[in-house]
């Protein structure tokens, strides 16, 4: 028997140990943040099992656009010794539905490989460029921004295009959590983490970046 839906508390550690396997992250160390996170929500961390065991899973994130609601996909993962059977596609097809019904219809994603979401429906509306900086942004770095700064500089920024990602006072303590460190660069910021720049915003193209 098939049955798709979130998981309850005591299925938290299996759904965890899936996730950390398919994706080769650390059990212990995603096991001290995983049930902490501000995000954390049972209700959008989706199953499927087969009888009792657990055989595919994602975790749905709300989302907020000047144009309505929507829903990110993320942790898509099937146990792999159950993979090309079709378990993912039937779980995204039932949280597509669900999401739907909830006013959160249009989903987006990163995919590594695009084939699976192509057959159900997705459409590529950007590319992710991993990439270094022409310059060192670090060179030229302002002072550093305390976390009511950094969010008036991300509204102002968030309200001018309606495709712009709203963040809500949760998504907000989810940035503070991650500890996120922003320094001034002109009139907005650059966001870093061990050199790896996470977020930049400012109001118009920097050549140097």
């Amino acid at each position: 028997m098939t049955d798709i839906r979130p998981i309850r508390e005591s299925e938290g550690e299996v759904f965890l140990r899936l996730l950390c396997d398919s994706f080769k992250l650390d059990f212990e160390r995603a096991y001290s943040v995983f049930f902490e996170e501000p995000m954390y929500d049972l209700g959008r961390k989706w199953a499927l099992f087969e009888g009792s065991d657990l055989v595919s899973i994602l975790t749905t994130t709300p989302l907020h656009f000047g144009w309505g609601r929507a829903i990110g996909i993320a942790g898509v993962a099937t146990r792999p010794d159950r993979r090309q059977e079709g378990h993912a596609a039937r779980l995204i097809q039932r949280v597509l539905r669900d999401s739907e019904r909830a006013g959160e219809g249009p989903a987006l994603l990163f995919a590594v490989d695009e084939r699976l979401y192509e057959t159900l429906g997705f459409e590529k509306i950007d590319r992710v460029i991993r990439a270094r900086a022409t310059t060192d942004p670090l060179a030229t770095r302002g002072r550093s921004l305390n976390h009511p700064e950094v969010r008036a500089v991300y509204d102002s920024w968030s309200q001018r295009h309606p495709d712009r990602l709203r963040r809500d006072d949760q998504r907000w303590r989810y940035w503070q959590y991650q500890l996120r460190l922003s320094e001034a660069f002109g009139s907005g910021y650059l966001c870093t983490e061990n050199q790896v720049m996470r977020e930049a915003i400012f109001p118009s193209p920097v050549p140097a970046l």
